[in-house]
């Protein structure tokens, strides 16, 4: 029984790994500091910080004339979708990536919550149990993979100050003095771990011959009442 338990606990901390990482890769695509821009000095930029954060889906910089008129300075964002023509080809292949890695994550979940279902109500057949966890683990793990690609793709567009020419309209320059990693970076990082680590510890699950823990107990319950009832005849 206790092998039972050992393996129920580390399949719901592999689910919990596995369910923060996704939260947090989604949460880190539509952040908007994958890449944190450095403008040179310009006395004439509506961008009054000089600086501007670069996301995956859009851009944002703070402006004290492009800003609602009760506000001294306000955040001006412009969102785009994979298909602009001003994104390099780089950007549109991570903003694919991306997508594809969120939904592998997804379709993980729904493999997992299967396989632990199947897993507690004691389904007799091994493969009803087992396959669900590999499979369900072969996509965190390609999901976790998919954002490792993401992350070091981004981190050579930055470290090789790489450009980017945007529409006149967003009053963004194509390319900055200087630019670094941003926070988002940092979420889809500890993503990748957490979905890789959940993602192994499903693979490594061996089903073995069980009846389930909740079925395991419904037989134990039996045993006593039939030992009860026997000291009682006695």
């Amino acid at each position: 029984m206790s092998s039972y338990f050992t393996r129920s606990n580390l399949q719901l901390s592999s689910f919990a790994l596995v369910t923060v990482g996704w939260i947090l890769s989604v949460a880190s695509m539509g952040r908007m500091d994958w890449r944190v821009w450095h403008l040179e000095e310009d006395p004439s930029s509506v961008i009054s910080s000089g600086i501007t954060w670069v996301g995956i889906w859009k851009v944002c910089f703070y402006s004290t004339i492009l800003h609602p008129p009760q506000e001294k300075s306000g955040k001006i964002c412009h969102s785009y979708i994979k298909y602009a023509t001003f994104l390099p080809s780089d950007f549109r292949i991570i903003q694919n990536i991306f997508l594809f890695a969120c939904i592998l994550g997804a379709m993980g979940k729904v493999s997992i919550t299967i396989a632990m279902r199947n897993f507690y109500l004691g389904v007799p057949r091994r493969s009803a149990i087992c396959n669900p966890f590999i499979i369900g683990g072969f996509f965190y793990i390609s999901a976790g993979i998919c954002i490792l690609i993401c992350v070091i793709w981004n981190y050579h567009s930055v470290f090789t100050n790489q450009s980017i020419t945007f529409p006149a309209t967003f009053h963004i320059p194509s390319s900055p003095e200087t630019q670094e990693i941003g926070g988002a970076v940092s979420m889809a990082i500890v993503a990748t771990i957490l979905m890789l680590l959940g993602g192994i510890f499903f693979l490594s699950f061996k089903g073995g011959k069980h009846t389930g823990i909740l079925s395991s107990n419904v037989e134990i319950s039996r045993s006593k009442r039939k030992i009860f009832k026997i000291k009682e005849k006695n």
